[in-house]
């Protein structure tokens, strides 16, 4: 970067009358939206548009002193460089990219504007919209016009206001991401880049939304619950987040030290539990931590746990060639976990679980009907009979 551009971190926030000519071309989700700004400066664009358009807010910015800012009007905000950050791929609806109008400090050859949107492109659900807000040159960048037709269809390019084109000459493209990728041909590359030097209309105010946003996702693109978290820690960060969300915060952990702390999520049962309720009561957990010896005497701790596991399946749409059907189902799995002096063993195969009740089947059991004791055990008194 030049000086003045280092000195600014990249730092060109879109001028408000730009932002409310936008979000004049969209048209909100009736179920709330994700908004992702991976250069968010002090937020405003960002908490603008969100609210206005009915979308969480989520972003990063590396200037602590604008972030510190961003964090107070966003939903979630990380003081970072976008590298340092982790998002799953396909977690958001929107995403809003003006990113710093220069060539990488570090690797002199690369365009931050073309890094950028390659690095977050794989971020946007298919169907989801991108607003990329750049200096016009940069269409002509064959990188960028190769990725745009590729990834992104019903994309309009428009310049600023003639009052604000002059300081950056900046463009506005508007797009939705492909459902599936399409090898762009060199007619519509070649198209994209000719509007690096062609004399473009001025946004407006739109009569009408163009765009529409889709909801949020609930799921990224590998099925799993989505993830957005910085991987930099600084050393005091680490310490104050393990003080506040470390190891010693889990049930698992708390299970292990305090034994007795599930148990009352139990009442006392009625009749003396049989082996198959005994089973399950430790498949699900809620027979909390028990303690044992193994065959050699020595002490271990086991804990049982179902956990739930997200399959996913991908096939062609059988009425629309260029559609993929995703398909998620849940499937639940009984774990076991072992401590020992030695390690800790997880069993979750069916074989496995059955070798280890057939070693401890008796032990488990008769530590399950001392803690819960039934209020009728089959042994009446002189009285009752």
């Amino acid at each position: 970067m030049r000086p003045p551009a280092i000195e600014r971190m990249g730092y060109y926030p879109t001028d408000d009358p730009v932002v409310e000519i936008i979000r004049t071309y969209l048209k909100p989700s009736i179920e709330k939206g994700r908004l992702f700004d991976p250069c968010a400066g002090e937020g405003k664009a960002a908490s603008a548009l969100g609210d206005a358009l009915n979308c969480e807010t989520w972003g990063v910015e590396l200037s602590p002193e604008r972030a510190e800012k961003a964090q107070n009007v966003m939903d979630k905000v990380y003081q970072a460089p976008w590298q340092a950050c982790v998002l799953s791929d396909e977690s958001v609806s929107w995403l809003y990219l003006n990113p710093p109008y220069e060539f990488d400090r570090f690797d002199g050859q690369k365009r931050l504007e073309w890094d950028f949107l390659k690095t977050t492109t794989s971020k946007l659900m298919r169907g989801g919209l991108l607003t990329y807000i750049i200096p016009q040159k940069i269409l002509g960048m064959i990188e960028v016009a190769r990725l745009l037709a590729g990834h992104y269809e019903a994309i309009t390019v428009y310049r600023f206001p003639d009052s604000l084109y002059e300081k950056f000459k900046q463009v506005v493209v508007l797009a939705y991401k492909r459902k599936v990728f399409h090898p762009p041909t060199d007619k519509e590359v070649l198209s994209l880049q000719n509007l690096a030097i062609t004399e473009l209309e001025p946004i407006e105010t739109a009569i009408e939304p163009v765009y529409e946003l889709l909801p949020a996702p609930s799921r990224g693109a590998n099925g799993k619950p989505i993830v957005f978290k910085r991987t930099d820690w600084e050393p005091d960060e680490v310490v104050e987040a393990t003080i506040e969300a470390g190891v010693q915060k889990t049930s698992e952990w708390l299970d292990l030290i305090h034994p007795m702390r599930g148990l009352a999520q139990l009442s006392q049962p009625v009749m003396p539990l049989k082996k198959g309720h005994i089973a399950m009561l430790m498949a699900s957990g809620m027979m909390g931590t028990v303690r044992l010896t193994d065959e050699a005497g020595k002490p271990m701790l086991i804990k049982g746990r179902v956990i739930k596991v997200v399959e996913k399946t991908e096939q062609p749409d059988s009425k629309e060639a260029d559609t993929v059907v995703e398909t998620y189902k849940d499937r639940f799995v009984t774990t076991v976990a072992v401590l020992k002096q030695d390690g800790i063993q997880v069993i979750q195969d069916v074989k496995g679980l059955s070798e280890f009740m057939k070693a401890h089947g008796e032990k488990i059991a008769a530590h399950v009907l001392e803690t819960y004791k039934p209020l009728y055990n089959l042994d009446p008194t002189q009285k009752e009979v």
